[in-house]
């Protein structure tokens, strides 16, 4: 059992330190979120008439 509490805290840490790390990268720069959740144009291609 203190071993399932100790990996529980161990992961639980991990995410913590990657949401703060991710935090502060984005007030630094500003430019995370939008690479990931901003959607990419994607060029239409039109048939030729010939």
């Amino acid at each position: 059992m203190q071993l399932a509490i100790t990996a529980m805290a161990v992961i639980a840490g991990m995410v913590f330190s990657l949401a703060i790390a991710l935090l502060v990268e984005e007030l630094i720069f500003g430019k995370v979120f939008r690479a990931f959740f901003v959607r990419q144009a994607v060029p239409v291609k039109s048939e030729h008439k010939r």
